[in-house]
């Protein structure tokens, strides 16, 4: 049994709640955050992350509630082999898809990760190609299962391929969406493709998937500002109800998010969502990093005046477009 498994466990047999449980455990645990420190936000999120952690647990994924549980919590220190040994703080992520916290870093990395392919399509562009929009829906049930989700991003992928078949040099990157607070799933496609007739779309997909609704339309914008307009969808969760947000993580588990066909899947390298990013410089002088044994808090380590890896990353960027 994991430690929150444990806590889930007494917080019921003492009637209260896994969130009162574990604000027990700050007052016996220096490497968490104490009570009197705690500000009307911080109650606010933990009581929301205690919430999804329970739903989580619920349906067996006591990791990813653990993760979720202690996102950026706790940290590691990172060291580089250069003359200066510089240190930095990297604060432990749990990385799942509906977190406040993670999903603008994976907006971020998503956008890094597939950006790309737009320079490629901007120096080599193929006549008559354009960027274009489409949008595929399914019918709303009501809920939400890993099994409808893999089998409508099979739907989606056949219906792509049939699209384009017999075309060359086209791509597709398309993210799955759901409605604000429902579980109306849908997915938006970003295309580089020839003209594709509205009617010709509906039709394969309703053949495919059995759903009706498709729409297509030449992208109004161009470039890097149509793959970001399309990654908005990942930088924040689809809902504020903690139940909800929870839902979502159980369904999406052990699938994508983000898919990548053609074009686009050659230049992400089979990686679509960028999950494979790690630090292995250091920011300011290049040399190799090497992570520290043991992991500590982040207030404990913020404590030794270290700088958060990412802060200095940001700060060597916008030195780079100074003129000196």
């Amino acid at each position: 049994m994991n430690v929150l498994e444990g806590f889930e466990s007494e917080a019921q047999a003492w009637g209260i709640s896994l969130a009162d449980r574990y604000d027990l455990e700050t007052l016996c645990r220096p490497s968490l955050k104490p009570l009197e420190k705690f500000t009307a936000e911080d109650h606010a999120d933990f009581e929301f992350r205690s919430h999804v952690a329970e739903v989580l647990m619920f349906a067996g994924l006591t990791g990813k509630a653990a993760r979720y549980l202690d996102c950026a919590r706790k940290g590691v220190v990172l060291r580089c082999q250069g003359h200066e040994q510089h240190e930095f703080l990297s604060p432990m992520y749990c990385d799942l898809r509906f977190c406040p916290r993670c999903a603008p870093r994976r907006f971020a990395r998503l956008y890094a990760k597939h950006s790309a392919v737009l320079g490629h399509i901007h120096r080599h562009p193929i006549r008559g190609f354009r960027l274009r929009g489409i949008t595929l829906t399914s019918r709303n049930t009501g809920e939400l299962t890993t099994e409808q989700i893999k089998k409508f991003n099979k739907d989606v992928k056949k219906t792509l391929h049939l699209l384009m078949k017999g075309v060359k040099g086209w791509g597709a990157i398309w993210v799955n969406e759901v409605g604000f607070n429902n579980t109306n799933l849908h997915t938006h496609v970003l295309m580089y493709s020839p003209y594709v007739e509205k009617e010709k779309l509906k039709a394969i997909w309703q053949k495919v998937s059995g759903h009706v609704v498709a729409g297509i339309r030449q992208s109004q914008l161009i470039g890097p500002k149509a793959l970001l307009y399309m990654l908005k969808y990942v930088s924040k969760p689809p809902s504020d109800d903690p139940e909800m947000v929870g839902r979502l993580e159980v369904a999406f588990h052990g699938t994508r998010r983000v898919h990548a066909l053609g074009l686009f899947y050659d230049f992400a390298g089979g990686d679509e969502d960028n999950l494979q990013s790690e630090w292995k410089n250091c920011p300011l002088c290049g040399a190799a990093l090497v992570r520290e044994k043991g992991i500590c808090s982040v207030q404990e380590l913020r404590a030794r005046a270290l700088r958060f890896i990412s802060g200095v990353r940001t700060e060597r960027r916008k030195n780079k477009c100074v003129n000196v």
